[in-house]
């Protein structure tokens, strides 16, 4: 990663031009009175008494109806040479934040977000069960340039039968690092953004949110526990769901009002289900707004070059939090 300050701009010159509101339409398949244009759900927070796959749900996760994986794959594994091929196998699943077409998560109540997150979990947990897959993924598309294709707020989640070639270079990375210094690389992390302080977003009592020192891009913010924890699925519900819903909100609401709502992904990254990873690794959001774009100098290397450094990007999003913290969520 570089930071090129000579290209340098300052954190507000990525505002973003302000959107025209659009309605919930007829043919939103996440808009309550819809459910029959989905696959039937396979959980829902909903009133008692609702029946499932109707109204009456603040929380509904359907299978994606374009999944690039499936559970019922016939397992088959192919070769032709020196090229081999196997089945995709696995689940994809959509988890919608509201019935509210037009609430993204800052603009929800603080209670929705907990739920969110719940869901979240909740999901994690039941395909972590399945001796098949090895590896889930959590994440937010938000905007068409982060590949949102639909405008009703929605998370996905990818259960997969392989862990990601990119995963295994993050695991590997944090192996050599306990084994050279006898210590996890994502606690020592934090401790040293902590004691740094420039490039902290936000702390509460069991997340830190900071820029981290090489940031790949523009405003690139992770969310860490201080609980050190490999998993996802061991978040503490009891604990830590309202401080993580906390620190996820209050990011992307400062995003939201400082940049005019700016697209971006994020992403839970979350130890291998089959691997004996506990020292190791430690669970986190990655949160990447898509301020710029990789040219052929970020594909032909695969070094990041960021405008923006990561002490002006969390000064920028630090100053806009302590202006909403104290005020009713």
């Amino acid at each position: 990663m570089a930071v090129a300050t000579e290209r340098a701009r300052r954190p507000d010159s990525f505002t973003q031009a302000a959107k025209e509101a659009v309605a919930a339409r007829d043919v939103c398949p996440f808009c309550p009175g819809h459910e029959s244009m989905t696959p039937p759900e396979v959980l829902a927070y909903r009133a008692p008494g609702s029946p499932a796959n109707g109204e009456g749900w603040w929380i509904r996760v359907v299978p994606n109806l374009y999944a690039a994986f499936r559970l019922e794959a016939d397992g088959q594994e192919r070769r032709e040479g020196r090229f081999s091929q196997r089945d995709a196998i696995g689940a994809c699943e959509v988890l919608i934040s509201s019935p509210d077409h037009r609430a993204p998560t800052p603009l929800l109540p603080r209670r929705q977000v907990e739920e969110i997150v719940q869901s979240y979990v909740d999901r994690y947990r039941h395909h972590a069960q399945n001796p098949a897959l090895e590896h889930v993924l959590i994440l937010y598309n938000h905007g068409r340039p982060a590949g949102a294709s639909l405008e009703h707020p929605h998370s996905q989640l990818y259960a997969i039968n392989l862990v990601p070639p990119t995963f295994n270079d993050e695991l590997g990375g944090a192996r050599r690092f306990l084994d050279a210094q006898a210590g996890c690389a994502f606690c020592r992390t934090m401790e040293d953004e902590r004691a740094a302080g420039s490039r902290i977003v936000f702390e509460n009592d069991a997340f830190v949110v900071f820029a981290p020192f090489a940031a790949r891009t523009p405003f690139e913010t992770w969310i860490m526990p201080r609980r050190h924890r490999a998993s996802f699925g061991e978040l503490d519900l009891s604990s830590e769901k309202a401080a993580f819903a906390e620190a996820l909100q209050l990011t992307l609401t400062a995003l939201h009002e400082g940049l005019n709502d700016p697209p971006f992904n994020y992403y839970i990254h979350s130890a291998p289900l089959k691997a004996s990873v506990d020292r190791d690794y430690h669970w986190h959001l990655e949160l990447i707004p898509k301020l710029s774009t990789a040219a052929g100098f970020e594909l032909g290397t695969g070094m990041w070059i960021n405008v923006v450094k990561p002490e002006d990007s969390a000064a920028f999003l630090r100053d806009r939090i302590q202006k909403k913290v104290g005020q009713p969520a």
